[in-house]
C-alpha cells in the first residue's frame, strides 16, 4: 500500500470461466450508496492450472466511505453468458501474515485510515476508519503476554469461576450490565451463583465513580489483569454484544476467537421491536449468545421466530435498569430528545455526517423558532442526547435557545434523564420502553423511516403499532408535542392499552429473575 496505491496479487484457478477484472466494492445497505471502482490489471500470467493475477489501484484518486470494503473478482461464464464475482480466499500463512506482522495502511488527513482484513469466512476485504489508540502492534505483546501468565496459572484462574459483566465499548456504568453488577454486588449473588463477578470498565471513564464501591470487583478495560481474566472466564454478561467486553476497534487482536468460546448472556439495551438486528443477534451469528433476555411475551415471540432460538433459551425478566426505574418528573419541565443511530452513517467523516438528512433534521429542530417559542410558552427545558454510537458527533450540534442543554456522553446517566423528563422525543430509539415503562407519552419523529426500512427495517407496522403519535415533518412534530404539553402530558387510551398490552413484569425485581435463570443453565 506504499504511497497509496494498493496493490494485490492472487491466483485464480482456470475453468471455463474468463477472467473480466477486479474491482474494490463498498459494503452498505442503501442501494443509492453502491460504490464500485475498478483495479487497474496489471498482468495476468498462466502457471500450471492457475492464473496469477496483479492489479493495482491508486486510493488518493477515489472517494473512501467508512466502513467495510470488498474485494470482488468478476468473470465471464461463456455457457451461460453471465458475468459472476467472488471473493479472494486468504489461507493460514496470509492471514497470520495480516494479523500479526503487517502494519501497511493508507492514511488520510481526517485521522482515519484504510487497511486490510479478513473475513469471517477467510475472504480480503477493507475497512476505512478512525484510527484508535489500539491499532498498533503493541497490542500483539501485550495479549501474548497475557496469554503467558494465564497459562501458568491456569488451574488457579479457572477455579474462581468468572464471569464478566460490561456495557456498550466498557465505557460506561449507567445501562443494564451495571445495574445487574450492582445488584449481585449489593444483593451478595456471587455466593448464590458460586462466580466471581467483574465489571469492566475503562480507567478514564466518567462513570467510574459508580463502581468505586466495588473496586475489588472492577477491571480496567484493556489491562494484563482484563487479559487474563478474558481467558479464564466461563461466562460473560454483557447489555450488548460479547466483544465489547473488549476492544472492538483492535487491528491486530487475537481475542476474538476466546470471546466466541465464552457462554453469553445477552442483557440487551433495549427491547427489540423497532429494528431489525437478527442478522447481527441471531443465533449462529457474530453477535449471538447462550441466553436471551427480553421484556415483554411479543418480544420473546419475535427472538424464537426471526432470531432461531428456542424458546429455553429465552427468557422474559424485563430489564435490569428497570429494577431503579422511578417518576421523578413530578415538579419538572423536562423534555427529552433522544435519537438513535444509523449504520450507514457509522463512523463517518464529520463533512459527510453534517451533510446527512439525518443532522439537518435534528439541527433544524434544535435552531426551529417554532420550537423555541413553544419552550417559552410553556417553560420547558429539552435534553439533547445522541446515541452512544454517534457520541463524536456531538459537538457538531448547536443550539442558540439556552432552553436546549446538549449533552454529552457520559455527562449525565441516561436513567437519570429518562426519569425526570414528562416525555420523550425519538425516532426508532428503543430507550422509547423505558418511557412507556414509566406511564409517559413518547413522539415518533421519522422523516426517514423509508431509508431506515431499507438499511435497518422494523418487527413493528411503525404506522399501527407504535405506542405514541408519530411524525414525518418538523411541522407534524411540533403540532404534536403542543397537544401533548396541552394535554398535561398525558399518554392517550389507546398507547395506555398497548402499554397493558406489551408489558408483564413491573416488579422492580429484573435482574433478580435474572440471577435465577444463569442458576439454572450455567452454574
Amino acid at each position: 500500500m506504499n504511497g497509496g496505491i494498493l496493490k494485490i496479487c492472487y491466483d485464480l484457478e482456470t475453468g471455463y470461466h474468463e477472467y473480466v477484472k477486479t474491482e474494490l466494492s463498498f459494503r452498505n445497505k442503501l442501494s443509492k450508496d453502491a460504490i464500485a471502482h475498478d483495479f487497474t490489471t496489471v498482468s495476468t500470467q498462466k502457471r500450471g492450472n492457475l492464473i496469477r493475477i496483479k492489479v493495482s489501484l491508486d486510493l488518493n484518486k477515489i472517494d473512501l466511505k467508512s466502513l467495510y470494503w470488498d474485494i470482488n473478482v468478476l468473470l465471464y461464464n461463456p455457457d451461460n453468458s453471465k458475468t459472476n464475482q467472488i471473493s479472494i480466499a486468504m489461507d493460514t500463512k496470509h492471514r497470520m501474515f495480516l494479523k500479526f506482522l503487517y502494519n501497511g495502511s493508507y492514511r488520510t488527513d481526517n485521522g482515519f485510515f484504510f487497511y486490510p482484513y479478513y473475513t469471517g469466512n477467510k475472504m480480503l476485504a477493507f475497512v476505512y476508519r478512525k484510527e484508535e489508540k489500539y491499532d498498533g502492534l503493541d497490542i500483539v505483546f501485550k495479549e501474548f503476554l497475557s496469554i503467558f501468565l494465564y497459562r501458568i496459572g491456569k488451574s488457579y484462574w479457572n477455579k474462581k469461576h468468572i464471569c464478566l459483566v460490561s456495557e456498550k465499548f466498557a465505557s460506561m456504568a449507567q445501562d443494564n450490565g451495571y445495574y445487574f453488577f450492582k445488584h449481585c454486588m449489593d444483593e451478595n449473588e456471587e455466593a448464590y451463583l458460586n462466580k466471581k463477578i467483574y465489571y469492566i470498565i475503562a480507567k478514564d471513564s466518567p462513570d467510574h465513580y459508580k463502581v468505586d464501591p466495588y473496586k475489588k470487583n472492577v477491571i480496567n478495560f484493556m489491562s494484563i489483569r482484563h487479559m487474563i481474566y478474558t481467558q479464564a472466564a466461563d461466562l460473560i454478561v454483557s447489555s450488548d454484544s460479547r466483544y465489547h467486553t473488549y476492544a472492538m476497534q483492535c487491528r491486530h487482536s487475537i481475542f476474538n476467537r476466546y470471546l466466541r468460546r465464552k457462554k453469553f448472556v445477552f442483557l440487551q439495551h433495549g427491547v427489540i421491536a423497532l429494528k431489525k438486528v437478527d442478522n447481527f443477534y441471531g443465533k449462529g451469528m457474530r453477535g449471538g449468545c447462550d441466553l436471551f433476555v427480553v421484556s415483554t411475551n411479543a418480544e420473546k415471540q419475535t427472538i424464537i421466530d426471526y432470531f432461531g432460538y428456542e424458546p429455553d433459551e429465552v427468557i422474559n425478566t424485563g430489564l435490569p435498569r428497570w429494577d431503579v426505574l422511578k417518576d421523578h418528573s413530578q415538579g419538572t419541565r423536562e423534555i427529552m430528545i433522544m435519537p438513535t443511530w444509523r449504520n450507514w452513517l457509522d463512523s463517518v467523516p464529520d463533512k459527510d455526517f453534517e451533510e446527512s438528512e439525518y443532522f439537518k433534521h435534528y439541527m433544524g429542530l434544535l435552531n426551529s423558532s417554532r420550537f423555541s417559542q413553544i419552550l417559552e410558552k410553556y417553560d420547558l427545558q429539552v435534553n439533547f442526547y445522541l446515541h452512544a454510537k454517534f457520541q463524536e458527533y456531538s459537538e457538531n450540534f448547536n443550539a442558540v435557545n439556552k432552553r436546549i442543554h446538549l449533552i454529552s456522553f457520559g455527562e449525565v446517566a441516561v436513567n437519570e434523564m429518562l426519569m425526570r423528563c414528562r416525555m420523550l422525543i425519538t425516532d426508532y430509539s428503543s430507550v422509547s420502553w423505558d418511557i412507556l415503562y414509566q406511564d409517559k407519552p413518547v413522539l415518533f419523529y421519522q422523516f426517514d423511516l423509508d431509508k431506515y426500512n431499507e438499511a435497518h427495517g422494523s418487527y413493528l407496522d411503525m404506522h399501527t403499532e407504535l405506542f405514541g403519535d408519530r411524525a414525518e415533518t418538523e411541522s407534524q412534530l411540533l403540532d404534536r408535542l403542543e397537544e401533548c404539553i396541552q394535554n398535561d402530558f398525558k399518554m392517550k387510551p389507546e398507547y395506555e392499552a398497548k402499554r397493558n398490552e406489551y408489558l408483564q413484569f413491573k416488579d422492580n425485581q429484573h435482574s433478580r429473575h435474572i440471577c435465577e435463570e444463569i442458576k439454572k443453565r450455567f452454574c
